[in-house]
C-alpha cells in the first residue's frame, strides 16, 4: 500500500505533464489537500511534505482538526484553509472562524450572511462563487446563466473579496461530458474577469478523477483527497 509521500510524489507528476500538455507552468496550480475524514497524523505528515492548502467539508471536522493542526504548525507558515463544502448560512459565524477562504458560496443570501457576519468580526473573507455547471438537480451552485450578474451583485457586498469561481464535475465517467462542464466554468471566469479585472484570479474546478481536464481548462486550483490520501472507508 503507497503511503502519502508516494501518492503525492505521483500527483506531482501528474500535474506537471498535464502543465506540460498545454503549456502552462506547474506554479499556476495552487493544490488543495482535500481532508474530509483524514486524520490530524496524516494532515500532519502532508503538511511536513509541503502541502499547505486544506479542504474541509463540514464545520464540526474542521473544528476537530483545527486546533491540532494549528499546535502542529505553530512556528511556521500556518495552512491556508477552504471550506469547499456546502455551507448553511446559520454556520457562517463558525466558519468564518475557521477558514481562510470560503469557495462554496451558492446563493445571494449566503454572500450577504457573510458579508454582514464578517463586519461582525472584522474580517474580509476570500469567496468563491460555486457553479452548478453540470445542471445537475440536487447540486449546489449557481446557474450558469445566473452566475455573471450573481457575481456583479455580490462583488459590490463589503467585507468579503469575490476572487473566481468554483465547480464541481458531473459524477459521470464520460470524460467529454466533464470537459464540457470545465469549459463552462473557464468561460464564466473569462467573461468576468474582463468585467471586474484581476481581482478574479481563482479558477478551481478538479478533483482527484478528473484534474487533469481541469487543467487543461485553465483552472488555478485543483481540490484533491484520494489521490493524496487513498481511498477512505
Amino acid at each position: 500500500m503507497t503511503g502519502i509521500k508516494e501518492n503525492l510524489a505521483a500527483v506531482e507528476d501528474r500535474i506537471n505533464r498535464a502543465c506540460r500538455s498545454i503549456g502552462r507552468r506547474r506554479e499556476e496550480i495552487t493544490l488543495v489537500a482535500v481532508t474530509k475524514t483524514v486524520s490530524s497524523a496524516q494532515i500532519e505528515e502532508a503538511i511536513m511534505l509541503g502541502l499547505i492548502h486544506l479542504g474541509e467539508n463540514k464545520i464540526q471536522e474542521a473544528q476537530e482538526k483545527r486546533a491540532a493542526i494549528d499546535e502542529f504548525s505553530a512556528g511556521a507558515a500556518n495552512p491556508t484553509w477552504h471550506m469547499i463544502g456546502h455551507l448553511q448560512t446559520n454556520k457562517v459565524k463558525q466558519a468564518l472562524r475557521l477558514f481562510d477562504i470560503i469557495e462554496s458560496v451558492d446563493s445571494l443570501k449566503l454572500a450577504k450572511t457573510i458579508a454582514q457576519e464578517a463586519a461582525k468580526l472584522g474580517l474580509t473573507p476570500d469567496v468563491l462563487l460555486e457553479v452548478n455547471s453540470s445542471g445537475e438537480p440536487g447540486k449546489f451552485g449557481f446557474d450558469p446563466a445566473e452566475t455573471i450578474q450573481a457575481a456583479l451583485e455580490i462583488s459590490k457586498l463589503d467585507n468579503l473579496k469575490l476572487c473566481g469561481l468554483m465547480t464541481i464535475g458531473p459524477l459521470t465517467d464520460d470524460f467529454s461530458k466533464i470537459d464540457r462542464a470545465f469549459s463552462l466554468v473557464q468561460k464564466l471566469q473569462t467573461q468576468l474577469k474582463s468585467i471586474l479585472g484581476d481581482r478574479i484570479n481563482i479558477l478551481s474546478m478538479g478533483m482527484s478523477a478528473d484534474f487533469e481536464l481541469a487543467i487543461k481548462n485553465s483552472a488555478t486550483q485543483v481540490r484533491l483527497g484520494t489521490a493524496i490520501f487513498g481511498s477512505r472507508g
